[in-house]
């Protein structure tokens, strides 16, 4: 898996590519992690190119979000692929995460989405 990321607007944007497992999920928290330690943000992660995600990986997301909560910031799961999302639909976890249909979608401030 490759993982790039950027700030952007404030918020960590996370674009992985490639099959999201266990193994490639631990790697993307651990990264994540290196990132906010020092100055804590909102983290975008832009799923777009995301060719699989395995059920293993389900409790990274958790992981991350809860970092990101932890500090008061927003967890959002951008551009999810279908088969991503049915994952997330029949595991129960789509009604758990903030998704977005776009990383743009999920820049905007929280304030403009409400409106």
């Amino acid at each position: 898996m490759q993982i790039r990321m950027q700030v952007v607007g404030g918020a960590l944007v996370v674009r992985p590519a490639g099959r999201l497992t266990r193994s490639t999920a631990d790697e993307l928290l651990q990264e994540i992690e290196k990132e906010l330690a020092p100055a804590a943000r909102d983290v975008v992660l832009n799923m777009q190119g995301v060719d699989g995600v395995d059920a293993d990986a389900l409790a990274y997301l958790f992981r991350i979000q809860h970092r990101a909560r932890g500090s008061a910031h927003r967890f959002c799961v951008a551009a999810a692929p279908d088969a991503a999302m049915r994952l997330f639909e029949c595991t129960h976890v789509a009604a758990r995460l903030d998704f977005a249909p776009s990383e743009d979608e999920a820049l905007r401030p929280a304030a403009a989405v409400v409106a």
